[in-house]
């Protein structure tokens, strides 16, 4: 491959065959890299400054060809591979993040000038939720313009990450969207059915059929309600409000055993990524490096299935549900290894401490204190970060679990303030106070939160530059070269 490398390149000008040819070669060798396992982080970077050179400075981008798209994308491809070689471990994060924001800087580069490029903005969604910038993300998924049934394999690029980054209004509505396709389902599926009936096309039948039970018990859709019934759990209110949504909320409908957890189908496309090297070659499969969260999957589904119902029995008083399900929640995480994120454990462990602060309110004022104590410490203890003192002025912090940590524990004390609510209203009085000091905790929460997002997004556009022009990575100089005409122009993107 590398003997026609150099020929291949320099045909490129000829027209956009010779132009494609080369790019398949580049793919080429890309795969082999992957199967002989190179760690070299020069080699995996080497080339990148001719693919990027064709794609965004070359008469054929000026004619927008398809090879240029091609090479944008296999640069970034290369570039993040780079990346994660060269700063694999926690200590790198900041030049790991740097590296990435630099390589989203040719994303959007491609993006520019190739609006139509669909991979390149599942790999910048990727990025720009790994280091905590949400609406960029949330602003390039509506441009993909999903819809129908793409929200059944695409919808999971974005869905719930914004809850995560503390983004739960934007995320909700897109919840909902998804929800409404999902219910509209059935009936989809009955009109063509009768449809098939009618004009006789009875082969159509059987794959009406499939296509109506792949969705009905597909994952993404589980997925999509959970993240809904979170979504709708963080919006604040009054006591009447929050209890009445509480006592009312059907909690029998999204139980699941492990019979119905296996009967789930995963429709999700997580081959849109235009992966170059076989997906269990792990160090080099980069749907899986980018990934801001684990995919979720029947641990998730069955977590976040089992906190509403947690929060519902302790609304309504049924003290033997909410030991059984509260039980039920912690073997879920203990059982969930690495398929569930460590904010997802932190919650997870909150919720049972609020159960358990409820059960035991009762016993005497001195436990309730202890048990609000145990829970406050779940808190800090998940906290990666001191989120009072905390100086955020860095690329590190702001890439780093900081916000998502700070939002799973606004959510703990929404979901403790609530318990507080169930107590005033059914034999503790005395949990008034609580309450209050909790409220006060959650408003200084969301204040840090709301502080974090906006340095998040506004480091996309301002301090990008700083960070461009004075890295000191070896691997990304053919990226500031060979950019730093378009930088202006990429950065105002």
């Amino acid at each position: 491959v590398d003997s026609r490398l150099h020929a291949a390149r320099s045909a490129t000008s000829q027209g956009e065959d010779q132009a494609q040819a080369w790019v398949t070669l580049e793919k080429i060798r890309y795969l082999l890299q992957a199967l002989i396992g190179d760690t070299s982080v020069e080699s995996w970077a080497e080339g990148t400054d001719q693919l990027l050179s064709h794609g965004l400075n070359s008469k054929a981008a000026e004619r927008k060809q398809a090879s240029c798209t091609d090479a944008v994308l296999l640069a970034s491809q290369r570039l993040i591979q780079a990346a994660y070689l060269s700063f694999s471990a926690s200590a790198d994060r900041g030049q790991l993040a740097s590296s990435l924001f630099a390589v989203l800087c040719v994303l959007e580069a491609g993006i520019k000038q190739n609006n139509d490029g669909f991979i390149l903005k599942i790999y910048a969604i990727r990025l720009y939720l790994l280091l905590s910038c949400y609406d960029r993300a949330r602003a390039l998924f509506d441009s993909l313009n999903v819809k129908s049934i793409q929200l059944d394999t695409h919808s999971y690029l974005i869905n719930g990450q914004g809850m995560a980054l503390g983004c739960f209004t934007p995320d909700l509505d897109l919840c909902y969207t998804g929800v409404g396709f999902y219910d509209r389902v059935h009936t989809k599926v009955t009109e063509h059915l009768d449809a098939a009936y009618m004009q006789g096309t009875y082969s159509n039948v059987l794959d009406f059929i499939e296509f109506g039970s792949n969705l009905r018990h597909s994952v993404q859709r589980e997925c999509t309600h959970r993240c809904a019934l979170r979504g709708e759990g963080f919006e604040p209110g009054c006591a009447d409000d929050v209890l009445a949504k509480w006592t009312e909320a059907d909690v029998v409908s999204i139980e699941h055993t492990e019979e119905s957890l296996a009967k789930l189908h995963d429709n999700r496309d997580i081959k849109a990524m235009s992966l170059l090297a076989p997906q269990d070659l792990m160090p080099y499969n980069l749907e899986v490096l980018t990934r801001p969260t684990p995919l979720p999957g029947t641990q998730w589904i069955q977590m976040y299935s089992l906190i509403p119902q947690i929060i519902h029995h302790i609304v309504t008083a049924d003290t033997e549900a909410l030991d059984t399900k509260a039980r039920s929640l912690l073997l879920t995480v203990s059982e969930a290894g690495d398929f569930l994120s460590a904010q997802d454990k932190m919650l997870a462990c909150g919720i049972n401490q609020i159960a358990t602060l409820y059960t035991r309110a009762s016993d005497s004022q001195q436990s309730f204190n202890n048990q609000l104590d145990a829970l406050l410490a779940t808190i800090r203890q998940g906290l990666s970060q001191d989120i009072a003192s905390q100086e955020v002025a860095t690329l590190e912090a702001i890439s780093s679990t900081l916000l998502r940590d700070i939002t799973t524990a606004t959510e703990i004390y929404t979901y403790a303030i609530t318990a507080c609510y169930a107590l005033e209203s059914q034999r503790a009085p005395s949990a008034r106070a609580v309450r209050q000091a909790l409220v006060k905790l959650r408003k200084e929460a969301l204040q840090r939160m709301a502080v974090l997002r906006s340095l998040a997004n506004s480091y996309v556009r301002g301090a990008i530059d700083e960070h461009w022009v004075g890295a000191n990575v070896g691997f990304s100089g053919p990226i500031f070269e060979c950019l730093s005409s378009k930088r202006k122009s990429v950065i105002d993107s």
